[in-house]
């Protein structure tokens, strides 16, 4: 929890939406920053150590690791475990007889449990990212021509699509700015700053918020180009979270630059409209709280995973994350080596 991306804004969104429900809320983490901080000083509990927390009704459990650290610990409790990420080593699925319900962000990330892991897609639950509409408010104003782009990205850099999206902007004449970690300049609070911008490019929730401020989105990302976010193309590019299974054209200044003559006001303002309709905190928080009580009352009943975890497979998780693991355990126990080894 330590900098600003999908997931870990996500859980601050998910922790600070159900207390505000009376839900009571812990996050186990085992890296702490600057997400955690936000989170903790709204009165939740962050920590790296297991023995700090309560025991859960239920553990909701992003990435392998530590999803696994707290099955271990608290063995009578049911977890639903999710996928945010269709590649990613720490969203390879564990397989554990407390895990009751499998859950996925979009249906991409539903397919890597189908295709790739012989997960049946009726344990399988898609619950599709949310904005914060308190914080990504509808902008007041709307320019009727295109002057004003944003690469929101923690990608982008000036040694990949970035320097064809700067050429683009500057054939069509479009004033372009960049906020992202790839180039050092990751801004906390982006809804300050994303709707004085006509257009975006960003992907999956940076492009959701964006969409929901009221600007025109172009879905890419240094793996290819999908394209502008359209009336017409809203529920298919909804489906697949605005992310990577859309995104299978390639990323040339001429391919940009006809994504860039789609610019629509109308089509940004029915857009916005739609995104804000169905993408909403709260409603998204009403869906997870049904699916935590049935998930609650089915392992009261007796249910548990149908799945066995194969040596096989725990092997290939070993082997995926064991870097990822080492390097948070060198940074826990040895802080002076993992700053040196950092540079």
């Amino acid at each position: 929890m330590d900098a600003y991306n999908g997931t870990t804004l996500y859980v601050k969104d998910l922790a600070l939406g159900l207390v505000r429900r009376g839900v009571g809320v812990e996050v186990f983490t085992l890296r702490l920053g600057k997400v955690s901080r936000e989170i903790a000083d709204a009165g939740v509990v962050v920590t790296t150590k297991l023995a700090e927390l309560s025991r859960p009704d239920l553990i909701h459990g992003h990435q392998n690791i530590v999803t696994r650290l707290a099955l271990n610990k608290f063995k009578l409790t049911p977890c639903i475990s999710w996928i945010h990420d269709r590649l990613s080593p720490l969203d390879i699925p564990l397989f554990h007889k407390n895990i009751v319900q499998y859950a996925a962000v979009d249906y991409n990330c539903a397919e890597r449990y189908i295709q790739d892991y012989s997960i049946s897609s009726a344990d399988i639950k898609v619950v599709y990212n949310w904005v914060n509409l308190e914080r990504f408010e509808k902008k007041k104003t709307w320019s009727a021509t295109l002057n004003t782009a944003l690469v929101f990205s923690n990608y982008a850099n000036n040694h990949n699509y970035l320097k064809l999206i700067k050429q683009a902007c500057e054939i069509k004449g479009v004033n372009l700015q960049v906020i992202g970690k790839g180039v050092g300049k990751e801004h906390p609070k982006p809804e300050q700053l994303i709707g004085g911008f006509d257009l975006v490019f960003g992907k999956a929730k940076a492009a959701m918020e964006s969409m929901a401020v009221g600007c025109a989105v172009i879905v890419c990302d240094f793996t290819g180009l999908a394209g502008m976010v359209k009336p017409q193309n809203f529920d298919h590019y909804r489906k697949y979270n605005f992310g990577m299974k859309l995104m299978t054209r390639l990323t040339t200044v001429e391919t940009l630059c006809e994504e860039l003559d789609k610019f629509s006001t109308r089509d940004s303002q029915i857009v916005c409209d739609r995104i804000r309709e169905d993408a909403s905190l709260e409603k998204s928080i009403d869906l997870l709280i049904n699916l935590y009580q049935d998930t609650i009352l089915r392992h009261k009943r007796g249910l548990r995973n149908k799945y066995s975890a194969s040596f096989k497979h725990t092997l290939l998780i070993w082997k995926k994350t064991i870097r990822i693991w080492l390097s948070i355990w060198t940074e826990l126990n040895y802080p002076k080596i993992y700053k040196a080894v950092k540079g």
